[in-house]
């Protein structure tokens, strides 16, 4: 009976050992395929050869000094940020009352409002892009230029924003809003040093989720764009012509920087707090 428990014993600690050694080789593998092309791409940027790794030929940063005298690039880069902060401060701006709306009150069809915000997130890029390009021209007579692409972009933000704010909303502590009104705090003062600085992170959250979506975004942009360029379409542009010698160093220079950003928001403070607003 004794030996039995050992080797009972020695079974349950190989199966252990080989449930996490398969873990763990799992989690090697789905790292290198989400990372190895990023490396690849970021060591071609300064290639010699920027479109395979073999033969290598030596180093060279003439593929970002490419870029940075490429004037078309550079302002088509900065439309795109420009684009980005509008569309998402507009997405910002109607989804945080909407969330409010929705997480403080009680209206009939207030399911089917839901579901209508949040369809932007789900219905295919090529479908919306093309239902709003028709819906512009046909229906509004607006001629395609930056002004559709900011509403575009909006009601493609305004999902982002209205999710994380409304969960937020929904783990929110009204007992807060309810002591400082029974001390004398009047509607503005109490969402003013209360529920804003509470729900800000939240707020912050999203908008930035809607402004890297605005940023990216090819597929729709590419329907209601006009004869204007963003970085997205001038990148498409580029590999069209055969200039992707550049493609690799441009990509290189936003990963760089949105994992700058990403540094600092984890150095400044836990990134969970933008999202829950938890410690």
């Amino acid at each position: 009976r004794l030996s039995l428990r050992l080797q009972q014993a020695v079974d349950h600690r190989t199966k252990d050992r080989i449930i996490s050694r398969g873990l763990y080789a799992i989690s090697v593998i789905v790292l290198l395929f989400l990372w190895l092309p990023i490396v690849i791409m970021l060591f071609l940027s300064f290639a010699e050869n920027a479109v395979t790794l073999f033969p290598f030929e030596g180093f060279t940063i003439r593929h970002y000094t490419a870029v940075l005298n490429d004037e078309a690039l550079l302002r088509s880069a900065g439309r795109s940020i420009q684009i980005a902060t509008l569309s998402a401060t507009i997405a910002t701006l109607l989804a945080v009352p909407a969330s409010f709306a929705l997480a403080r009150f009680d209206f009939p069809f207030q399911e089917s409002y839901r579901i209508f915000g949040i369809l932007p997130l789900i219905i295919p890029g090529v479908v919306l892009g093309m239902a709003l390009l028709i819906y512009f021209r046909s229906v509004l007579g607006i001629t395609p230029g930056i002004g559709t692409i900011l509403l575009t972009h909006g009601v493609y933000g305004f999902p982002f924003v209205l999710l994380v704010v409304t969960a937020r909303l929904y783990s929110f502590d009204t007992a807060l809003e309810e002591a400082a009104r029974d001390l004398g705090a009047g509607p503005i003062t109490t969402f003013r040093d209360i529920t804003l600085p509470i729900i800000a992170p939240a707020v912050t959250a999203g908008f930035v989720f809607a402004w890297l979506r605005s940023f990216e975004d090819f597929i729709r942009v590419f329907f209601v764009r006009g004869t204007i360029d963003v970085l997205t379409t001038t990148m498409y542009s580029m590999i069209q012509y055969g200039a992707s010698t550049k493609m690799n160093a441009i990509s290189s220079i936003i990963v760089i920087a949105i994992a700058i950003i990403l540094t600092i928001g984890i150095l400044l403070g836990n990134l969970n707090n933008f999202v829950g607003g938890t410690e």
